[in-house]
């Protein structure tokens, strides 16, 4: 194994993107490589033809510090890869390594031998901490999270061709999302190995690049779906739902009112009423679990607004929302369920086929929608799981916040969802036994997330599902010791360190 006196040397060749960087640089980025223990004959700063009067000077200074420069071209890298003789390439992308990067990088190849790709949190200039999150698919369509320094095997940049012509400016991430699909592994590396420019421009169309190695990426794996730019190198894609399948949208409730907004109403009626006409996907049915003592008055009520579309059913026992949702799911005839409070409000009309489109990609469990509080400041954007409690991400931040890599505006997978607004297949709940009825308020949501995780399958949040969420109006949200102590001795171990939604 190699040491820090020793980082792999050999190993490792340190391709510099010379790309959209000044003038000084590429000679900072490079003399951090060398700094960092890698020979001068194993870095390359890549600079495109075209950009040769501009690449002039740091091409020459590369020259004269032993490193070769590069053509961009994807030809060119691909005839480079073949004929280089190191184990791993390694993307330096606007930033500069650390001292110690190539020595945690071969530590950790070294450890976990199966590993394809590896990217590595970062700090700004300032050495304000840039953390990525673990591994996550779908949120990499929607941006490109990897950071400055991206960690690739030979062989593996090999087994998918090399560099792909059409993918210009956007190699990295072409070659990651291509590993992805064909299997590979790829982690992150929970060390700082680099800092990063935060400042560089949309140079030259690579914002539009990424969006092309996208759209390309979604043919390739036979995935109907519409990428849109939210800002440069942030996107949205909208994944087409599959057919026209039945949702059964499953509420429990006992039929309260709440003031809400300076008025009066009736929760279960509001919420169905967003369901039913506030919502552009149709095929729905509402399956409302009502509480004995419900007002007959609220029960015409709901049935004026579904009509044949609602399944009613009874619940004449003690509270438990877990038996409750478990006997709703158990009457609903739909191909997926979304799990639903009584006490929301619909706030995108295309909610629904929002999430139904990322719950039918491949490997996602459960889908989440983005909360808010009656003030509108957040109340839910996906769980977080440390020391093994749940919390909320950005619990009580202002809209229009977000973090350092944009947790707030792309799909992307966390530790669970709240099951407030939730949607998954029926058959993968009745698979992991639906919501443990050792759980009859709180927590019953982070089990049952835990369960769908178990099975290999993932938990998706979508900022772009979005709801008004009036908590805690229709039961006491006290959380009692024994919640907490079931929940521990069930998950502990598997809930201490948080990787998806590392915000600060």
């Amino acid at each position: 194994m190699s040491t820090p006196d020793d980082p792999g040397r050999g190993r490792f060749e340190a391709w510099i993107d010379g790309a959209g960087l000044a003038p000084d640089e590429p000679r900072r980025a490079i003399d951090a490589v060398l700094a960092a223990g890698v020979a001068p004959s194993q870095v390359r700063l890549v600079v495109r033809a075209a950009e040769a009067e501009s690449a002039e000077q740091p091409a020459s200074e590369a020259r004269g510090a032993g490193v070769e420069v590069i053509d961009a071209d994807p030809v060119s890298l691909s005839e480079r890869l073949a004929n280089t003789d190191a184990e791993f390439i390694v993307f330096v992308r606007a930033g500069r390594v650390l001292p110690d990067a190539f020595a945690h990088l071969a530590a950790y190849f070294d450890r976990y031998p199966r590993l394809s790709a590896v990217y590595g949190d970062s700090t700004t200039e300032t050495g304000a901490p840039l953390l990525r999150p673990m591994a996550s698919p779908v949120r990499l369509l929607g941006n490109d999270y990897l950071g400055p320094v991206v960690a690739v095997r030979a062989d593996a940049l090999r087994r998918i061709g090399g560099f792909r012509p059409d993918a210009r400016r956007s190699q990295v991430l072409d070659v990651v999302l291509r590993l992805d699909r064909i299997g590979a592994e790829i982690s992150l590396l929970p060390a700082m190995l680099a800092i990063e420019d935060l400042h560089h421009d949309d140079f030259a169309g690579t914002s539009d690049a990424q969006r092309g190695v996208v759209e390309h990426e979604l043919r390739e794996r036979g995935i109907e779906a519409r990428v849109e730019d939210v800002e440069p190198f942030l996107r949205r894609v909208r994944f087409e739902v599959v057919g026209d399948p039945l949702v059964s949208v499953v509420i429990p409730t006992r039929g309260s009112a709440a003031e809400i907004g300076g008025v009066d109403r009736v929760l279960v009626v509001e919420a169905a009423r967003g369901v039913i006409e506030g919502s552009t996907y149709e095929n729905v049915e509402l399956v409302v679990v009502a509480d004995a003592e419900t007002p007959p008055t609220v029960i015409e009520e709901l049935e004026r607004i579904a009509g044949d579309r609602l399944r009613l059913v009874l619940w004449d026992a003690p509270f438990n929302f877990s038996g409750k949702m478990n006997r709703g799911a158990a009457a609903a005839r739909g191909e997926y369920l979304l799990l639903l409070n009584d006490d929301v409000e619909i706030v995108t009309p295309d909610w629904i086929e929002t999430m139904l489109g990322i719950a039918q990609q491949p490997g996602v469990g459960i889908v989440g929608a983005q909360l808010y509080f009656e003030d509108s400041t957040l109340q839910h954007s996906g769980q977080v799981y440390t020391g093994g409690v749940a919390g909320h991400a950005a619990f009580g931040w202002e809209g229009g916040r977000d973090d350092s890599i944009k947790s707030l505006n792309v799909d992307h997978e966390v530790s669970g969802v709240t099951a407030a607004c939730a949607l998954m297949r029926r058959d993968l709940f009745l698979e992991v036994g639906g919501f443990s009825l050792a759980f009859p308020g709180n927590y019953n949501d982070v089990d049952l997330n835990m369960k769908i995780r178990a099975t290999g399958r993932s938990a998706v949040f979508s900022p772009w599902a979005r709801l008004y969420h009036f908590e805690s109006k229709t039961r006491d949200p006290r959380i009692l010791d024994t919640d907490i102590s079931t929940l521990q001795s069930r998950w502990a171990r598997r809930m201490q360190v948080e990787l998806y939604s590392r915000m600060l």
